[in-house]
C-alpha cells in the first residue's frame, strides 16, 4: 500500500490578499512565505499538510493553464523521480517547487485530469481553534472508475469509502369523494438528480471524486444559486466538467462547530453561501463560503464530521 500523503494543495486566486486575510483573520492560520521560481508565495499549514495561494496574474506558470480555483495537489515523497518510476507514472515535467523542494509533474491525462505532483515534503503543518485540517479536495470526474483504478489500484492510496447521493421526488395522488371517501395512490419515486462519490485517502485528508449519477442529464443550475440539494450539486459537477474538463473543484476544511463558524464569519463581514450547516457526504454537515470573497472562482467549504 502506498505511503503517499498530501504535502500541499495549490490554489490560484484573483485576489491573493483577500484569501490570505481569510486564512489568517477568518480561520486563524499562520502564513509562511515560501520561494517558488523566485517569487514569494504565501503558504498556510493546516493539519499535516499546507495550502499555497498563487496569484493568477503574476505570470508564475505552475504548469498547465491557470485560472482561479484549485490548481494541483502535491503528494509527499523523498525521491519524486524514483517514486514516479516505481509506480509506473508518466512524468511530464520535473523541477524545483516551494522552498527549493524537488518535484515531478505527472501527466494529467494519466491521472484523469487531476493535476498531481510528487514533491519532496515542505514540512508545514498547523491548526487553529476554527479549523483542524483539510477534510477533502473535491474532484469533478467523468470516469470515476478510472480515477479509482489510478489512485487506488496503481498509486496505492487507500480507498476510504464510496457513496451514491440521489434526490428523489415522491408523488402521491388523492381521489376524494363525498360518497365513497378518500383513496391515496403513491407513484414510484422519480430520480431528479444524483452523484456517485469515491473517497480516497491521502494522509489526514481525502480526495472526494464526484461523477453525475446520470451523465446524460443536462446541467440545470449555476453553483452560486444552487440551494444545496443533490440536483444542484450534480449540475455544478456537470458544468465544471463541460467547461474545464475533469479536475480539482474545491477544498474543504474540518470544523467541530459549523453553525458557529458560519455565523462568526458572516458577522465578521465574509459572505457565505450557507448560513447554517446542511447535510453532506458521509453523514456530515457542510457549509460553503461564497467565491466573491476572493474575486470569484475559488470555492471553499467547511465540514462538520459525523460523530458516532
Amino acid at each position: 500500500m502506498s505511503t503517499l500523503k498530501l504535502s500541499y494543495v495549490a490554489l490560484v486566486a484573483r485576489d491573493v490578499a483577500s484569501v490570505c486575510r481569510f486564512m489568517t483573520e477568518g480561520l486563524g492560520l499562520t502564513q509562511t512565505d515560501l520561494r517558488v521560481q523566485g517569487i514569494d508565495v504565501p503558504f498556510f499549514g493546516i493539519g499535516n499538510a499546507a495550502i499555497g495561494i498563487f496569484d493568477v496574474a503574476n505570470g508564475l506558470t505552475l504548469d498547465e493553464a491557470m485560472y482561479p480555483g484549485v490548481h494541483h495537489l502535491g503528494l509527499a515523497t523523498d525521491d519524486p523521480s524514483a517514486t514516479a518510476s516505481d509506480l509506473g507514472l508518466v512524468v511530464a515535467e520535473q523541477g524545483t517547487g516551494p522552498d527549493k523542494s524537488a518535484f515531478v509533474r505527472i501527466d494529467s491525462a494519466q491521472t484523469c485530469g487531476i493535476r498531481t505532483r510528487l514533491v519532496q515534503p515542505i514540512g508545514l503543518n498547523g491548526r487553529s481553534g476554527r479549523v483542524e485540517r483539510i477534510d477533502h479536495l473535491g474532484i469533478a470526474s467523468d470516469n470515476i472508475a478510472a480515477v479509482r483504478d489510478m489512485f487506488v489500484g496503481q498509486i496505492g492510496c487507500p480507498l476510504e469509502s464510496t457513496e451514491t447521493d440521489i434526490e428523489l421526488c415522491q408523488v402521491t395522488e388523492s381521489f376524494v369523494s363525498d360518497k365513497y371517501g378518500a383513496v391515496y395512490h403513491t407513484r414510484a419515486p422519480e430520480i431528479l438528480g444524483g452523484l456517485h462519490g469515491v473517497f480516497i485517502n491521502v494522509g489526514d485528508c481525502d480526495l472526494e471524486v464526484m461523477q453525475d449519477y446520470d451523465t446524460d442529464m443536462t446541467p440545470l443550475e449555476d453553483l452560486g444559486h444552487a440551494d444545496g440539494n443533490t440536483k444542484g450539486d450534480q449540475s455544478a459537477i456537470a458544468k465544471f466538467v463541460a467547461k474545464r474538463g475533469p479536475g480539482l473543484v474545491h477544498v474543504a476544511f474540518v470544523t467541530r462547530d459549523i453553525d458557529g463558524l458560519l455565523a462568526s464569519l458572516s458577522h465578521e463581514g465574509w459572505r457565505m453561501i450557507d448560513s447554517t450547516g446542511r447535510p453532506g457526504g458521509r453523514g456530515s454537515r457542510i457549509g460553503f463560503v461564497h467565491p466573491s470573497n476572493f474575486g470569484g472562482g475559488l470555492l471553499m467549504h467547511f465540514v462538520e464530521p459525523r460523530v458516532d
